[in-house]
């Protein structure tokens, strides 16, 4: 049986893994790089 400070450890060093999940695959599907029409406006 895991001491009870194991578990903390445990605890917080996952929950630091999991923080910007949604951050980190929102960069992974659309990237980070701007489009034509943010960089320069929507000039058509």
């Amino acid at each position: 049986m895991a001491s009870a400070t194991r578990k903390l450890k445990l605890i917080r060093k996952r929950k630091i893994g999991r923080q910007g999940t949604k951050r980190k695959a929102k960069n992974r599907e659309n990237g980070t790089t701007k489009s034509w029409a943010e960089l320069f406006g929507d000039n058509d």
